[in-house]
């Protein structure tokens, strides 16, 4: 129960604390390769703070967050990889998790998933 419960503290802070990255590196950047402008100063420092705390979160040599793999893990490499697809710098610890993360079959089964074109 206690590691269930530390999964959604992490999911729930992904999801609510990170509105710069998540604005400006939106999910077109990780389904259809769109390119954005640089990061603003403001997503730049939320980046950062995801980068601080993704390291302090992340066991040293672990694949996954809790010892094994979990939801959690996806949603961290989700929010990672906004920046990482995108060409943006990540520290290499973190951009290794986050690609094997994406490499999971259920992700990858995701990822393809066949997607309306953009509109203008």
């Amino acid at each position: 129960p206690a590691a269930r419960a530390r999964a959604r503290q992490v999911q729930a802070w992904l999801r609510s604390d990170l509105m710069p990255i998540r604005e400006e590196r939106n999910t077109q950047v990780l389904f259809y390769a769109a390119r954005k402008p640089p990061l603003s100063a403001q997503a730049e420092a939320t980046a950062q703070r995801l980068f601080r705390f993704a390291e302090a979160l992340l066991p040293q040599a672990a694949d996954h967050l809790f010892g094994q793999w979990c939801i959690a893990d996806t949603d961290l490499a989700l929010m990672i990889n906004r920046l990482a697809l995108h060409g943006d710098p990540v520290p290499p610890r973190l951009a290794a998790y986050a690609k094997a993360q994406w490499q999971r079959s259920t992700v990858q089964e995701w990822v393809a998933m066949q997607r309306p074109p953009l509109t203008a």
